[in-house]
């Protein structure tokens, strides 16, 4: 015991140290930069190490900016603001009433009567299905919606507390599988996520013309399905959990869910809203235009599951006289309270490390690669632009990457528009972003599920490794060696 206080002590010892020997390394760029690596160095560490409670890691932030003020502190601490907080927190509100209900238990059930208790069929299942829907959703989106379904699966599997997901690799593995499958449909569609809206953005100034839907989503979508064939193997053959099975057989779930019976009138109102929301989401493209202006603000999900969740507040229960279908008591008992830490914390690295210009640094560490061949260029661009992904976010790194691109291949081969392969290359690369929290904002929302983050880092970083050498390879033959006009050539030209 006292051997393992020792070795807890010197790991909380070392994030400090680690960030002030950042500082005085000049490879890290200016002084600014050196603080945004330092930070992010210093959080990963104790993220990994699990040196002091995950949840506290996040206010490192804050603590660097208490002793140095590399900016204002009201604008550090207004880095942990995201347009996103009301879906995170209005979702997390609204699978509360869920759990309290029993419609989280009526859905985990049901999942597993279809997939099964095998663990590693129900990891690469859940992997899967998160993938296809962030397809057509943003990663965050997707983390909400599932998150709380994956939980309340093992919740019922045995796995009751946070602190109990946490320690078991079997638990992770699903918490995981949903973040890792949110992260990598993002690209498929302009819908995917906010690096492909801002992969679009660039491409269509660059080319100078609107680039369609079909057009993007037919160039994006094999490397994708690629990569999570791969993945699959990847999840269902190396990430072994702890037990082969969760407890429990399809007969046994079977009897529960009968026992259940049909829906309680509780279950409907959450069940029917949250889908509702989840249906205006998808289809958000086709009406938005009709909905403009400050009136109709609130038609975006983010609010509308605050909304949502504020409502409930206010709908007596008819199961239960006397309780309204949320109340401050279903929250104290079913809210998943890390959440409220982990993914503001997560968002505020990814924004630091931008306006430190940590981000800037590492970019300009990929030129001298540019100028060595084409292969050499793809497998530079590949591996760094997913690097940067895993330090950043994958929004942030396509905000760096992608002009980068645009400027260093811009007159590539004598091509008019030049950048355009390597402009699908390096947004390509940047959504295999896995390792840490602040990654993408499913990644923070599992860990405030309980989702082990050392695991997800170690395993994170292989399967990044992986998933960019099946993308080098893929452009490698389809622009090196075929060059095909398909990917050199602007779309719907």
């Amino acid at each position: 015991m006292e051997e393992k206080q020792k070795s807890n002590w010197l790991h909380i010892v070392m994030g400090p140290v680690i960030f002030f020997i950042v500082l005085m390394l000049p490879v890290f760029g200016p002084d600014r930069a050196r603080i945004g690596f330092g930070i992010l160095f210093w959080m990963v560490y104790w993220w990994v190490t699990v040196a002091v409670d995950i949840k506290l890691t996040c206010l490192v932030p804050l603590v660097v900016v208490a002793f140095y003020p590399f900016e204002p502190v009201q604008k550090v601490m207004a880095m942990y603001i995201h347009k996103h907080a009301f879906l995170i927190f209005g979702a997390s509100m609204v699978t509360a009433a869920w759990a309290r209900w029993g419609f989280a238990k009526r859905m985990a059930l049901r999942f597993l009567l279809l997939f099964g208790n095998e663990v590693r069929t129900q990891t690469v299942a859940w992997f899967l299905l998160c993938g296809v829907v962030s397809f057509v959703m943003g990663n965050t989106p997707v983390g909400a919606v599932f998150a709380p379904i994956a939980a309340s699966a093992l919740l019922y599997a045995g796995y009751e507390t946070f602190q109990q997901r946490y320690d078991s690799r079997a638990a992770s593995n699903i918490l995981i599988a949903v973040a890792w499958g949110a992260s990598i449909g993002g690209m498929v569609t302009p819908l995917g996520g906010g690096q492909a809206v801002v992969t679009l953005g660039f491409l269509e100034k660059y080319i100078g013309h609107e680039v369609y839907f079909i057009d993007w989503s037919l160039r994006m979508l094999p490397i994708s399905i690629l990569v999570m064939a791969v993945m699959s193997l990847f999840m269902y053959f190396v990430m072994k959990p702890e037990v082969a099975t969760f407890k429990g057989s399809k007969d046994f779930y079977q009897k529960e869910l009968e026992e259940m019976g049909s829906m309680k009138f509780e279950e409907k109102v959450i069940f029917y809203a949250f889908v509702l929301i989840v249906l205006l989401a998808l289809f958000r493209p086709m009406y938005v235009p009709f909905v403009k202006g400050p009136y109709f603000k609130w038609l975006h999900p983010s609010p509308l599951f605050f909304i949502l969740a504020a409502v409930l507040f206010f709908i007596p229960s008819k199961s239960n006289k006397g309780e309204n279908i949320l109340s401050g008591k279903t929250l104290s008992e079913h809210f998943p309270l890390a959440i409220i830490f982990i993914w503001p914390g997560a968002v505020a690295l990814g924004r630091i490390l931008t306006k430190t210009g940590a981000s800037d640094v590492f970019a300009k560490w990929l030129q001298p690669f540019i100028g060595l061949g084409d292969t050499s260029a793809v497998v530079a661009l590949t591996a760094g632009s997913n690097l940067l992904s895993q330090m950043t976010s994958d929004t942030a790194a396509a905000g760096v990457m992608i002009p980068l691109v645009i400027k260093a291949f811009g007159n590539w081969h004598g091509l008019q528009y030049g950048a355009v392969a390597f402009i699908w290359i390096a947004g390509t690369a940047l959504s295999w972003s896995y390792a840490v929290a602040s990654a993408t904002g499913a990644q923070g929302i599992v860990a405030g599920y309980g989702a082990n983050l050392k695991r997800m880092f170690t395993f994170g970083i292989m399967a990044a490794v992986i998933s960019s050498v099946v993308t080098a390879l893929y452009y490698i033959l389809t622009v090196v060696v075929l060059k095909m006009d398909f990917y050199i050539m602007p779309p719907s030209l």
